[in-house]
């Protein structure tokens, strides 16, 4: 198909796009949790190649959390403004700059600033799917779709840290010449293959307008209700426990309970692999009439798993063998909680699709990062500073679910103001 053939495309015409279109997003959302997780076997080496010591390089995990919920938020508005491309371009190319410079650091410091502009470029790529997903699909679709490009992602936790082993033996530097590598091939793919959904010209933009465009995302109400604000901080909330869980692994299973960093990959798999297989129930049962049940019950399931683990912190009953269970149930649940709420909050939203998408991931990464820097500013050696901060944020979110519509009653109509 020609790649220009969607470039004045409107939602509702998926039967016309590209087959390969899906794989493609998956592939470029998947640059996020391969910039986290693939160094994650890594984290001690470098810690003793900087002399500082693990918390400092947890502190690279939390500041690309927060460059890339920068990226995202100017992103997807700017995404609105000029087009889909124009501003995937911008990310990739500065992704692969900032891995490139990133595997010649000599010291911490170097290694935050690189790692910002690292994200900000991941943040400005990826969040264009979401959009371009919305620009392409029709609304009865959205779940599902959400959950194929989700699948796709999942295969990126599934392996990083593999990879991350894999080429520790050849230095910390060649798992960032190697992400550099990756998103370059996503770059030439893009050029070439991908069409442009919701086209712009330079001349739109705008940044006054991006506020404003948010503004518009964060104050629409449905029924009289801010609905899609509450879908996407609930989700931000719940997408956060993940982070922080992902943001102290390496000290969790390396450092507290003294694995391998060769076996560190099977146990965090482990994770990913129930997200998998909720997420997979998702792409074969969800529709737009039960996402609401799939959604409220994700975070319940959630909430139960991660209390239980706090509790197992508490009482000092704290293995591998009791923790490991319970962490990749309260992971697998987002599986449920991610495409569900996805295509509710997204349902909002057409015009503003990329202004939309910003919005949540910008709350999902910013959530992310600061709760992982809060781990960080309370550690005591023990998993209760992190334990605690997961169950806060599950908490947090299932109380916003309380307050969401329990079957499909809500309009999703759009009636967004011009």
């Amino acid at each position: 198909m020609d790649p220009d053939a969607l470039s004045s495309s409107a939602a509702g015409v998926g039967a016309g796009a590209p087959r390969y279109l899906i794989v493609f997003f998956g592939a470029l959302v998947a640059l996020g949790p391969l910039s986290m997780d693939a160094y994650l076997p890594a984290m001690p080496a470098m810690a003793e190649a900087f002399g500082v010591g693990i918390v400092s390089l947890n502190n690279t995990l939390s500041v690309f959390l927060i460059g890339y919920a920068v990226g995202q938020f100017f992103g997807g508005s700017f995404s609105d403004q000029i087009g889909r491309k124009r501003i995937g371009y911008v990310g990739l190319v500065l992704y692969v700059a900032a891995s490139l410079a990133i595997s010649f650091c000599e010291t911490i410091d170097q290694m935050l600033v690189l790692r910002a502009a690292q994200a900000i470029g991941g943040g400005f790529s990826t969040v264009i799917a979401m959009a371009t997903v919305r620009d392409v699909y029709p609304l009865e679709e959205l779940g599902r779709r959400f959950a194929t490009i989700t699948m796709i992602v999942l295969v990126a936790p599934l392996v990083a840290p593999v990879l991350g082993a894999f080429l520790l033996p050849f230095g910390w530097e060649s798992i960032f010449l190697v992400k550099a590598a990756y998103a370059a091939v996503l770059l030439g793919v893009y050029a070439v293959a991908v069409p442009e959904t919701h086209a712009g010209q330079w001349h739109d933009l705008s940044v006054r307008s991006i506020f404003r465009q948010c503004a518009q995302v964060v104050l629409r109400r449905v029924d009289g209700r801010l609905l899609p604000l509450r879908y996407a901080t609930a989700m931000a909330l719940s997408t956060a426990v993940l982070m922080t869980f992902v943001t102290n692994a390496s000290f969790v299973y390396i450092e507290y309970f003294g694995v391998a960093p060769s076996r560190f990959p099977l146990l965090f798999g482990l994770s990913v692999v129930g997200f998998m297989a909720l997420n997979l129930f998702s792409m074969r049962r969800l529709t737009s009439d039960n996402a609401p049940v799939f959604f409220r019950r994700g975070l319940s399931i959630q909430i139960v798993a991660v209390a239980v683990l706090l509790a197992i912190v508490m009482t000092g009953a704290a293995q591998l063998w009791t923790v490991v269970p319970v962490i990749v149930v309260s992971m697998a649940t987002l599986g449920l909680v991610g495409p569900a709420g996805s295509s509710r909050y997204m349902g909002f939203f057409q015009r503003l699709a990329g202004s939309a998408s910003s919005v949540y991931t910008t709350m999902m990464f910013s959530f992310g990062g600061v709760l992982g820097a809060l781990t960080g500013f309370l550690y005591d050696g023990t998993l209760l500073p992190v334990v605690a901060v997961m169950a806060a944020a599950s908490l947090l979110a299932n109380l916003l679910g309380l307050s969401l519509p329990r079957g499909a009653s809500a309009r999703t109509a759009n009636t967004e103001a011009p």
